[in-house]
């Protein structure tokens, strides 16, 4: 965007918000939020790890900035910490402190201060008093590059400001105990930056690295801060003294920028000069933004209990903390699933985190919505496609900053292995009713429409209009003449073998030796319920009690099938199985289409896509549901159709999992089999747990409480559960169960940040912090309590 149009937006963006809260006290009008996240630490490490391998602290990120700032310790008073910079695709943390204040008087006596320091949704406030002194600084974005520091000095005799930096001396820790002592710029020499500095200035300029999943820049990145105040500065390679004097009440702003290459630093000076220009109006924008959020996200909850409300705003702080601008490949703002997390951090954009996502924040920030669901339709494969021209209207796995190496780039996370479920719909028609926006529904229409003919064109083996999971034609699945890679476990170790009928024979000759096929994760992958029980994915110990209570190992096997065109070309290969999820998000993303084209006034196709809902409702109705356990299950594609029209039968053998109430979410399910279905969720035998609804009954064979996707509680199934048990009437059942969640889950209403998932026997946090969707879910979940059966 052109330096103008930024400004003209940045200003636009600062009347909407001053006048969508015109009638709020914007000072201290969100008080009561203080310290919903722990925003607290001091990073002398490039990395600190916590348990999982995810950074242990929350920095403060907003407005889809690239950096990020801490409340400090005692030790590191007067000043945020950090900051946190997102370099390209990973967080890392470049300095302990960058602008650590002290005051000296009389001589030189420096003054002992007390500190009271505390978060607010989008600020950070810092207080310290003593020996007549006191001051305030209160930190905000206020571009989606720039963070602004207002520094209030209140003095009755004459200062000296003395501000310290220093970089990070060591590269990795756990929990705080250094695991790699040595410094990031011997690992990484040509980080070691430059520095620039003036009498209002400082500006680090990093050299390029490329250390794949660690630490990558452009070669043209740069930290800069700058001062409304003149100061004298002095450095070094990895630190940095300035100097001032003051003789009475002083007030100065600080802006501090993370530029991500050369065109970035070009475009945002004048920004930088803006906003020291106006800044107080900056900062009431941002103040003014925020509570329009809370405002909007706070709707629903008008009766809520304050602890309902200090949630929902916990998990608007987690997702606009998630938000990223766009850079790199990512043409669109976006919203990745967790800054912190190790390896979800950047503009890292899947679609079925987005879809959640995006329903979510279509509540309170609608507009950053539509460009979290615009940023993954914006590689939709097409016909012109040099790399997959087969794959038309798929929708890859992962875009993140980098492009993978086969569409000349460099990027190692891109993954077009897979896509997802078909939730899209579900997301955009939210979208569009926050913001009847018809021009952007018009737009995104026959994106939809693209992504649904692809599931039937790639991905329907046998043709009856029911799509399984499964992968693409990828290196990583394919070998180079075109058949199926998977390995076998030898005496010698892991042997290398393919083709689908050397898979076949493997399985028959050797039931129990453990098989690796990257198509099978792949297509668990697709699911979004990464290596679930349902896909064939048991333990060695799980097994061998399985086997000796009476089953076989061959009930874990999964089948495949490579599908092609009609030119016989191969285009990907479907699992022998027809997923009940996939069905029912397939029958409801009709039913979605088909309104959406009702709005847009292509009668055809909204009587066409209504029928085809009709069609899977019936299919899953029939085919899906066993009566003797009362659950859905997947399908295990018989060699011939079954006589009433079913592909096979259910696989009860794998045991429940989520999949199970996916009818009753998408609406599909008949009344009789929704009210066994909700008995089966509210067996204490099977889901109801004390976090409950996790990713695997207690009965399943597979089940785990620390287990991936083999019984962790995840939100997002949690939510489909409690909206699926309301769409039937059971809207007192989900009030509870949500209040167990609330109550259960570890630290959810204390100040930890939302986790990935939760132990379903404990409530032990797990997983990734500050987790998008999880987030996501906690808000609807909120804004819901007491009014299920308002869904309707």
């Amino acid at each position: 965007m052109k330096l103008k149009q930024r400004l003209v937006l940045m200003a636009a963006m600062m009347a909407l918000s001053l006048q969508a809260t015109a009638n709020e006290p914007v000072s201290d009008a969100n008080s009561h939020y203080k310290n919903l996240i722990d925003r607290t630490g001091s990073p002398y490490y490039m990395q600190d790890f916590a348990k999982g391998g995810h950074q242990r602290f929350s920095p403060l990120f907003d407005l889809g900035a690239w950096h990020g700032h801490l409340l400090p310790s005692v030790d590191n008073m007067g000043g945020f910490t950090g900051p946190a910079i997102i370099t390209e695709e990973y967080l890392n943390f470049i300095a302990p402190y960058l602008e650590k204040l002290s005051v000296y008087k009389d001589q030189g006596r420096k003054v002992k201060l007390a500190m009271n320091s505390y978060s607010l949704p989008g600020a950070l406030v810092q207080e310290l008093m003593g020996d007549g002194v006191s001051i305030r600084m209160e930190l905000r974005f206020v571009s989606n590059r720039t963070s602004l520091v207002k520094t209030q000095i209140t003095t009755n005799q004459p200062l000296t400001l003395r501000w310290e930096g220093r970089l990070v001396s060591n590269l990795t820790a756990q929990d705080g105990t250094v695991k790699d002592a040595r410094s990031p710029f011997e690992v990484h020499p040509q980080l070691l930056p430059q520095w620039q500095v003036s009498n209002n200035a400082i500006a680090l300029l990093f050299g390029k690295v490329r250390a794949y999943g660690q630490l990558l820049t452009s070669g043209s990145s740069q930290l800069q801060l700058h001062k409304t105040l003149s100061v004298s500065t002095t450095h070094d390679a990895l630190s940095y003294v300035s100097q001032a004097t003051i003789d009475t009440d002083t007030t100065f702003y600080t802006t501090y920028s993370y530029l991500l290459n050369s065109q970035e630093v070009a475009s945002e000076q004048a920004i930088i000069k803006d906003i020291l220009k106006q800044p107080e109006q900056y900062l009431a924008s941002s103040a003014a933004r925020w509570q329009g959020y809370i405002n909007n996200a706070l709707r629903p909850l008008a009766s809520a209990d304050n602890t309902h409300k200090k949630l929902a705003v916990k998990s608007v702080e987690t997702l606009l903390g998630n938000w990223r601008g766009k850079a790199g490949a990512v043409g669109f703002d976006t919203v990745s699933p967790a800054v912190t997390g190790r390896w979800f951090s950047g503009n890292q954009t899947w679609p079925w985190d987005s879809y959640k996502q995006a329903f979510a924040l279509a509540t309170f920030n609608s507009a950053l919505a539509k460009q979290n669901l615009n940023a993954v339709f914006e590689h939709q494969i097409t016909a012109a496609d040099k790399v997959r021209p087969w794959d038309v209207g798929f929708i890859p796995d992962l875009v993140a900053y980098n492009v993978s190496s086969e569409r000349g780039g460099d990027g190692t996370n891109w993954n077009e292995r897979n896509t997802k479920p078909s939730l899209a719909a579900w997301a955009v028609w939210q979208v569009y009713k926050y913001t009847n926006d018809k021009q952007w529904l018009a737009e995104i229409f026959p994106k939809l429409v693209g992504y649904r003919n692809w599931w039937l064109t790639n991905r329907d083996h046998n043709g009856n209009g029911v799509p399984e999971y499964g992968a693409t034609v990828d290196k990583a699945h394919t070998t180079d003449d075109g058949k199926l890679r998977f390995e076998v476990q030898t005496a010698a170790g892991w042997a290398e073998r393919s083709g689908l009928e050397n898979y076949k024979n493997e399985l028959r000759a050797h039931p129990q030796r453990q098989i690796k096929i990257p198509a099978q994760t792949a297509a668990s992958w697709e699911s979004g319920r990464d290596d679930a029980a349902v896909f064939g994915f048991i333990d060695s110990q799980q097994l061998a009690q399985y086997v000796k209570k009476g089953g076989k190992a061959s009930d874990w096997h999964v089948g495949f099938a490579s599908n092609f065109d009609k030119t016989g070309r191969l285009i990907g290969y479907s699992l022998l199985q027809e997923s009940v999820d996939q069905a029912s998000y397939m029958a409801a993303d009709n039913r979605y289409l088909s309104k959406m084209a009702r709005v847009l006034n292509y009668p055809r196709q909204a009587s066409y896509f209504l029928k085809q809902a009709t069609k899977l409702r019936t299919y899953i109705n029939r085919c899906m549901f066993d009566k003797t356990t009362g659950y859905y299950y997947d399908i295990e594609i018989a060699p011939q159709p079954l006589a009433n029209g079913c592909a096979g039968k259910p696989l009860v053998k794998r045991g429940k999992g989520p999949e199970g109430w996916s009818p009753l979410f998408n609406q599909v399910a008949r009344v009789e089999q929704a009210q066994q279905v909700v008995d089966v969720m509210l067996d204490e035998q099977e889901f109801n747990t004390y976090v409950p609804l996790g990713s695997a009954a207690l009965s399943n064979p597979a089940f785990g409480a620390d287990i991936y996707w083999r019984g962790r509680v995840w939100l997002d199934q949690l939510y489909f559960g409690l909206v699926g048990m309301s769409h039937y009437g059971y809207c007192e059942k989900a009030q509870k169960l949500s209040e167990q969640l609330l109550s259960h889950a570890d630290g959810l209403l204390a100040s930890a940040p939302i986790r990935e998932n939760y132990n379903p026997l404990t409530g032990e946090q797990q997983g990734a912090p500050n987790f998008s969707w999880s987030a996501a879910h906690l808000l609807l979940i909120t804004q819901q309590q007491g009014r299920w059966c308002e869904l309707h």
